[in-house]
């Protein structure tokens, strides 16, 4: 638990942000950053140099809204003669129109866009439209399309060739299969012009034939339709291709076509209307040449000249009663026409004449309803079958209406009887009155009386087919486009932001993986990370040295950095003692390769420069290296005089170099338990012996993670000397030396960081007494250890 607890507490250390220090850690790694900076520029450029721009095209249409208001496109004049013979639209059913498959594929279908051709280049290909085209392929028969078909043309100097495998150029106009579909090609209308190449040269096209659902799919999914606000009746239509004229062309027939359409509708209810009256008209005109015919015969074969005062009397006042009585008829027969359409059509329902002549505001709104829903049935039957669910839906929708309808129509039936009934009993009672009328006199007020009805009548069925035609003549769509199809022109790639994110990319990169490299780094860092993580001292520091030539870098006239700071620990140490000289110091290491033995070796080599007896104690018996480092036999040592090989005295190997002030005792070849060896008695007798006839002694042990040789040691030192080589050893460490010194707070344990320096990311800015890193040492031979 405590263990864990430590590991936190240095976690959270490490975790604590050092602006200055992260960005002198960011400055060293400058090549880094130049070398992303060229990398993303690159990219960067080579990305908006061969990615095809995306085009965007806009149009707006401004609509009648019954629940905004009147569109005020109408004429008030036409609305005053009751010519308004439109009702207003709902916004929202008309962006479901505009996004209806059916019109995105008379779009597909006017435009040929299922036929795409694009302009080969070396790296990219560019899509190509209309007039930069400089020829026209014509698919006779596009139903036979199947999967994407891929051709390739060449275009020479105003032929075509295609496939770029035949030699002779394809004629013009002839009919032509391949892979099934039957094509011919066309030369475009001044292509001469329209191509800025020479025409001596070959260019290749590459041609795409796609299924014209697929296609219509395709371009309905690219389609944005939404309205300009909740309070406004204009429509925006967005639309985003890679050419810009093909896409404003797009846009641009859907308005058209979606307005034809609408127009194509309201033109069909109004000449169903007009047929209607023409045959109306055409009944009443023979039978008003019939009542003609009989008033000239009368007068003619009677010598009549004119009727008395009463019976002229009588001829006005019943042209009144005719009159209401025609007007009411005439609306009882549209009425009865009405019902009977609806009764007879119920399986298969067609258009319901107007209801022009018939005052009735909730009939016209009915009728104009059941109209469109007729009109929406026969585009989606016949583009996707009579089994279609939305037909079915319409269906529905129909025969619920002109339920409704009829309901209305009987109505209105029968108000129109109630009043019809009421103008006949006036009639009835005009007729009593011109009994008393002289026999000739009475017939020929009748046949007057009936042909004043005939005349009325066909003067208010004329009326209202003139009315019929002037609003067929005047119909105009229900909308009006107010921004005209028109590319905004390229929209992606935007430039500023790639360029904007090639420079941040080229900052983030490297900077993402300094930081991935720090966080994946468990080894030890700089002199701040080392004091931030233990508590304890740190002595001094060994900088790095590129190329080393001998293991000893202190000579009485050396001025090398690492001699120096070899003096600088030699002097601390020597102050640790203060009233009591610090005799024996032991040299170990958390894991192999730290560099305890270049230390041990140096620092017994300083204190023999001051002309102490010091003498070098090799206890790494699994893998010893001083001995072969100086040159010296390695066959005899520590371990034969613990065994009781060898004598002590014949033990100790004098190094000539530095007259006696030096010695050492090598670790022999020993192949035993070391640990045994080094806990007996012997050893407590040799150290006694030993500190008695030197004035410093340097053990030099095994790395304290691996065995327990180090610890056993330790009771015969004056100060342990723990060698951290950084960027080498293992974070480990500042856990393993928290748990010692809770264990041993007692213990006299100091750190020595080696090496340092050797890393870029460590050189520079951080220096340690009076000394800036950059010079050093390094191995090249890895330590293991081994039990034997």
């Amino acid at each position: 638990m405590q263990q864990e607890m430590d590991e936190l507490r240095i976690w959270k250390e490490e975790e604590n942000f050092n602006l200055k220090k992260w960005i002198l850690r960011m400055l060293r790694a400058w090549p880094l950053f130049l070398l992303s900076f060229l990398i993303c520029f690159s990219l960067a450029y080579l990305y908006l140099r061969y990615t095809n721009p995306v085009y965007k095209a806009v149009a707006s249409l401004v609509v009648k809204d019954e629940k905004k208001g009147e569109d005020l496109m109408y004429s008030s004049a036409l609305s005053e003669i009751g010519l308004g013979g439109t009702v207003n639209k709902l916004v929202e059913n008309e962006i479901e129109k505009l996004k209806s498959y059916d019109l995105m594929e008379a779009v597909v279908d006017t435009l040929r866009l299922f036929v795409s051709v694009k302009l080969a280049g070396n790296v990219k290909d560019a899509v190509v439209f209309g007039d930069e085209i400089p020829f026209n392929i014509e698919i006779i028969n596009p139903e036979a399309i199947g999967k994407v078909i891929h051709w390739k043309i060449t275009y020479k100097a105003g032929a075509v060739f295609f496939r770029g495998e035949n030699k002779e150029p394809v004629p013009y106009g002839q009919i032509l299969n391949s892979d099934g579909i039957k094509f011919r090609c066309f030369p475009a209308a001044g292509n001469d012009k329209a191509s800025p190449r020479d025409v001596n040269k070959l260019i290749d096209y590459k041609v795409d034939i796609s299924s014209p659902v697929e296609t219509t799919i395709f371009y309905s999914k690219k389609l944005s339709v939404e309205a300009a606000s909740k309070f406004a009746t204009v429509i925006n239509l967005e639309m985003k291709d890679g050419n810009q004229k093909r896409v404003a062309a797009i846009l641009e027939t859907l308005v058209n076509i979606y307005n034809r359409q609408g127009l194509e509708d309201k033109n069909r209810v109004t000449d169903n209307t007009i047929s209607f009256l023409s045959d109306r008209l055409s009944a009443v005109a023979n039978e008003l040449r019939g009542v003609e015919g009989s008033v000239q015969r009368l007068k003619e074969n009677n010598k009549l000249t004119d009727l008395s005062s009463d019976a002229q009397q009588y001829v006005t006042t019943s042209q009144q009663v005719d009159a209401q009585k025609a007007q009411s008829q005439t609306r009882l027969n549209i009425v009865n026409a009405l019902e009977q359409n609806l009764q007879q059509n119920q399986d298969n329902p067609e258009l319901v004449p107007s209801t022009l002549g018939i005052d009735e505001p909730s009939l016209e709104q009915l009728v104009t309803k059941h109209n469109e829903l007729v009109l929406e049935k026969e585009r989606v039957q016949q583009k996707s079958g009579a089994n279609n669910p939305l037909v079915v839906n319409i269906t529905n929708q129909i025969t619920k209406l002109r339920g409704e309808l009829l309901i209305n129509v009987r109505n209105l039936k029968q108000a129109y009887t109630i009043s019809l009934n009421d103008i006949s009993r006036k009639d009835a009672q005009l007729n009593n009155q011109i009994r008393n009328v002289p026999q000739l006199e009475k017939n020929l007020v009748q046949i007057t009386r009936n042909r004043n009805v005939q005349e009325q009548l066909y003067s208010f069925l004329l009326q209202k087919s003139e009315e019929a035609a002037v609003i067929r003549a005047s119909n105009i769509a229900d909308s009006r486009t107010i921004v005209k199809a028109r590319s905004l022109g390229p929209i992606s790639p935007k430039r500023q932001l790639v360029w904007l994110f090639g420079i941040l990319m080229s900052i983030v990169m490297p900077v993402t993986i300094i930081s991935l490299k720090d966080f994946m780094d468990h080894r030890v860092g700089d002199i701040s990370q080392v004091k931030q993580n233990t508590s304890l001292p740190l002595l001094g520091i060994i900088s790095h040295v590129k190329k080393l030539k001998t293991s000893v870098v202190i000579a009485p006239h050396s001025r090398s950095l690492v001699s120096e700071q070899i003096r600088n620990i030699r002097t601390s140490i020597n102050f640790l003692g203060k009233e009591k000289e610090v005799k024996t110091v032991l040299v170990t290491s958390f894991q192999p390769g730290d560099g305890k033995s270049f230390v041990s070796l140096n620092l017994a080599a300083g204190y023999a420069l001051m002309n102490k007896k010091t003498l070098m104690l090799e206890c790494d018996l699994r893998r010893p290296h001083i001995a072969k480092e100086l040159g010296l036999d390695t066959e005899k040592g520590i371990s034969n005089v613990l065994t009781g090989q060898l004598s002590l005295d014949d033990a100790v190997v004098e190094i000539k170099e530095y007259e006696g002030s030096l010695s050492l005792i090598p670790a022999g070849n020993f192949l035993g338990n070391a640990a045994e060896l080094l806990s007996g008695r012997k050893m407590s007798d040799v150290m006694k012996t030993l500190q008695e006839r030197f004035d410093h002694i340097i053990i030099n042990t095994p790395p304290i993670s691996l065995v327990a040789d180090a610890s056993l040691l330790q009771q015969y030192a004056d100060i342990t000397l723990i060698v951290v080589r950084q960027d080498h050893t293992s974070r480990e460490i500042y856990t393993a030396l928290k748990n010692r010194t809770a264990e041993h707070p007692e213990d006299p344990i100091y750190l020595l960081l080696n090496d340092v320096g050797k890393s870029r990311r460590y050189r520079g800015g951080h220096g340690y007494g009076g000394y800036e890193y950059g010079y050093g040492y390094g191995y090249s031979k890895k330590y293991y250890y081994e039990e034997k």
